[in-house]
């Protein structure tokens, strides 16, 4: 019974204090301002591959997630005089400022344009 007790004690001392630690990374990256940017890699198996990240800066702007955007030309079609490019739009996942959002046009395109999204 006693072990019981100092468990059940233990775990909601754990609990209290993560929560507190939660909260102040949350409060912390919320007053934070950032400048984000696109950075392209290299052809992967002749897929353009972009990144984008932020680091943090006195003159940038509040940003709670980001992704990158690559805008593509993807090639459709088959034969001679039949190919045509498409614009497509490939998007990376939503991260958080400190961490990296990678994606890769398909294969058979061309880099049109790169962007960062906020939010």
């Amino acid at each position: 019974m006693g072990k019981r007790v100092a468990t059940s004690a233990l775990a909601a001392i754990m609990m209290t204090s993560g929560l507190t630690l939660a909260s102040a990374g949350t409060a912390e990256a919320a007053g934070a301002k950032y400048k984000c940017k696109v950075v392209i890699g290299h052809l992967d198996w002749g897929r353009p591959t972009g990144r984008s990240q932020c680091k943090k800066s006195k003159s940038g702007k509040k940003v709670h997630k980001h992704r990158v955007v690559l805008t593509c030309d993807v090639i459709r079609g088959v034969g001679a005089g039949q190919e045509h490019t498409v614009p497509w739009d490939f998007y990376g996942p939503w991260v958080s400022p400190g961490k990296k959002s990678h994606v890769k046009c398909s294969y058979r395109s061309f880099l049109r344009s790169m962007r960062v999204v906020t939010k």
